[in-house]
Formats: structure tokens, C-alpha cells, sequence
């Protein structure tokens, strides 16, 4: 307790000396208090210790019962978040700027602990951008839905914070190009040795991202094309996807949509992953499953709200055939894929309808979250046999005081 003393107050005495020493350096505290209550009709893939739900987990058998037909109900005020916007003098004829950025949903073995959120500089010229540091991916981008959820749409929405250099130009007053290489750090992908930022790192590649976007007073549109190589083992895996995405905002009235098609994109929280396809000179080499994923965000009104999210993903399998081990069992590693079982997550589908009222510093929403998955035997291809439904219901009720 005396250690954390101690740090907020050389927090506190490292700021006032900053401000005391450059007048042109200015700070803005930021952040929320949130409480989440939820109720799951069943067990979840999920995080944060139920805050941050994915999608329901498939019937496993255990003495003729399934043991993930079991409901729950949590409360939880880890996601209370708390940030600091700074600004200082010009660099190199740019406008400076940085943001960090916490909440308290990292963990210990024990309990809950700070977490880094954001951390980056940016520098403004008149029609150039250069951020460094960590923040959302170009991928999660400018256009997310407006939920009462902590997933903000996942895994239908690409979720992810890495850090990155990116790079923003403005061609004309409405359209802008985006270059970033991204790193791994909270999100991670999956393979041999668990989650991990190994395969990444041992890659010797960054992920590499370029966009367009187009932006007026009501539309924001864009594209993006994402490349990402990891190295598992002895051999590299490369896998690509592609974005497009639109919103539209007028006074009270939101819509907004978004699309993917991609592989191996457990590193955004989303479905798929890859698998072992065959090996060269003893060493397994790998092949991606690929997804599509889109939403549908509907929003009316202000100081009160109604609005109604729709998912669906889809996997359309693997880009060559899967090596079946002793006992015609497949490898394969992501999000949706259980090797004991061999069971794999094909497609989803969510409806999520909410309601949210804002006071001048109290949001209250409440949100119902119907998600279907189907699960189903894998196969060679990547596809799936003998497919089954199964659902989860979820309510949320969150509570935020917001300055």
C-alpha cells in the first residue's frame, strides 16, 4: 500500500513540475467510474472475468450433462478508466501532443491492477500526422459501434490496441491515406506456445496497414488492407484481410456499418486462426482460416437513446488442406477451435438492442445480447460436419459517472 503511495504522489510531484517548468505544456484529466452488472443464460468465451464477453462456448459433455448449460451473474467496476490528454510546445514547425490512458481490468494472480490502455506522442503538421505508440489499430479505426457493451462489437468488430508508428496524409480537405506498422502487446496471437507476441517478434515483420478514408459532415467511408506474418515454428505464416466500412451521423440519427474478410485474426478477438497443413523437412507449415465479419449499427436520439446492433461471422475455411495427426485428429489454433473435441466455431450471429439514458455526467444503459453459434465437427477443408445451434442470452445493465 505504501508502494502505491508513493507512486501517485511522484506522479503527482512529477506533473507540478512539468507545468511549473513549461507554461506551454497544458494537461486534462479524463475518465469514467463504471459498475457492469450482466447475467449469461451460459458459460462464455470470454475476459476480464465475464465483463468483456465473446460468444457462447460449445456443449461439452460431462457424465451425460453439459457443463457449459450453466447461467451466471457478476458485477464489476474494473473497467473504471482514467486518462491524461497532453499538449506542449511545437516540434519541428508540428503541433505536439500525447495521450496516456489506464483502466483496471489487467490482472495478478490474486486481483485486479492498473492496466496500460493508450500510451503515444503525436506531432500535427497542416495536412500530416505521425502518431508513435500505442493505441487502436488501424483495423478497430474511426468507425465503431455505440454500445452499452465493453466489447464495442467484438468479435464481430475488429478489436485490438497495439503499438504502432502511423502515418496520416490529407489529400484534399476529405480524403486522407493511412500507413501504419504495428507491433504486438495485449493482443496477441495464438499458436504452439499459447498467446503470445513471439510469433510476431520471431517473424522479424511488423503488421503492416494502409487505408483511405473519406470524411464530410455526416459520411465518414474507407478501406484498408492489413498484412500480418508470424513464425510459429521454423516456418513463417503470412495472412492478409481487407476492410470497408461507412457512418452516417446527422444531429440525432447514427447508422453505421462495417465489413472484413480475412484469416487468422485471434490477435483482433475475432473468429479464425490457422492450422497444421503438411511440414517440410520434418517442420509443420501452416494455412490460414478465413472469415468474413460484418455489423449493422442503428442509432436514434440523445439525452436519450435506443439502438440495435447486428453481427454476423462466417468461416469459409482454410486456403489448403489440414494434416490430420495419429487418430485423425487436427492441430489448428484461434478463437472458436477446441482440439480435444475438434469441435470449431463456424458461424455467429448476434442481436443486441439497448437502451441508455444520459444525464450531464451519469450515463445509465441497459442491453439485451442474443448470440447464436454454430459449432460444428472440422474437417479437412476447414469447414465443418454435422453443425449444431447453440445460444446465449445477456443482459447488461452499466452505470458510468463520466468527467
Amino acid at each position: 500500500m505504501n508502494l502505491k503511495k508513493n507512486f501517485l504522489l511522484l506522479f503527482i510531484s512529477l506533473t507540478t513540475v512539468a507545468m511549473s517548468e513549461d507554461s506551454a505544456v497544458s494537461f486534462k484529466f479524463y475518465g469514467f467510474v463504471r459498475n457492469d452488472i450482466f447475467y449469461n443464460s451460459r458459460q462464455n468465451v470470454e475476459s476480464t472475468d465475464g465483463a468483456f464477453h465473446l460468444f457462447p462456448k460449445p456443449v461439452e459433455l460431462l457424465d451425460g450433462k453439459d457443463k457449459n448449460a450453466v447461467s451466471q451473474a457478476e458485477m464489476l467496476s474494473v473497467a473504471t478508466r482514467l486518462g491524461m490528454d497532453i499538449t506542449g510546445s511545437p516540434i519541428l514547425g508540428a503541433k505536439s501532443s500525447a495521450k496516456i490512458e489506464a483502466d483496471f481490468s489487467g490482472f495478478s494472480q490474486n486481483f485486479y491492477v492498473m492496466r496500460l490502455r493508450q500510451a503515444y506522442t503525436k506531432l500535427n503538421w497542416s495536412n500530416t500526422e505521425l502518431l508513435i505508440g500505442q493505441t487502436w489499430h488501424p483495423l478497430f479505426g474511426s468507425v465503431m459501434p455505440s454500445l452499452t457493451n465493453l466489447n464495442v462489437g467484438a468479435p464481430f468488430q475488429p478489436f485490438n490496441r497495439s503499438p504502432q508508428v502511423r502515418l496520416k496524409q490529407n489529400l484534399w480537405k476529405t480524403i486522407s491515406l493511412t500507413a501504419a506498422a504495428s507491433y504486438q502487446m495485449q493482443n496477441l496471437s495464438q499458436g504452439p506456445i499459447g498467446s503470445s507476441p513471439t510469433y510476431l517478434k520471431n517473424s522479424l515483420l511488423p503488421d503492416l496497414f494502409i487505408g483511405a478514408e473519406g470524411k464530410t459532415s455526416h459520411w465518414t467511408s474507407g478501406i484498408g488492407f492489413d498484412v500480418k506474418t508470424i513464425k510459429p515454428s521454423v516456418e513463417k505464416l503470412t495472412s492478409s484481410s481487407a476492410i470497408i466500412y461507412t457512418q452516417y451521423v446527422n444531429k440525432s440519427f447514427q447508422i453505421k456499418a462495417k465489413s472484413l474478410w480475412g484469416g487468422n485474426l485471434s490477435d483482433y478477438l475475432m473468429l479464425s486462426g490457422y492450422g497444421i497443413t503438411d511440414s517440410i523437412n520434418g517442420n509443420p507449415t501452416y494455412t490460414n482460416f478465413n472469415i468474413s465479419s460484418s455489423w449493422l449499427n442503428v442509432v436514434y436520439g440523445s439525452t436519450f437513446q435506443a439502438g440495435i446492433f447486428l453481427g454476423l461471422s462466417k468461416n469459409f475455411g482454410t486456403n489448403k488442406l489440414l494434416a490430420a495427426n495419429t487418430g485423425n485428429i487436427f492441430t489448428a489454433y484461434g478463437y472458436g477451435y477446441y482440439q480435444d473435441t475438434q469441435q470449431l466455431l463456424d458461424r455467429l450471429i448476434r442481436i443486441q438492442p439497448y437502451i441508455c439514458y444520459n444525464f450531464p455526467n451519469l450515463k445509465v444503459g441497459l442491453e439485451y445480447d442474443l448470440t447464436s453459434a454454430q459449432y460444428g465437427t472440422l474437417k479437412s477443408d476447414g469447414l465443418v460436419s454435422s453443425p449444431y445451434n447453440i445460444n446465449n442470452t445477456r443482459v447488461v445493465l452499466s452505470v458510468s459517472y463520466l468527467f
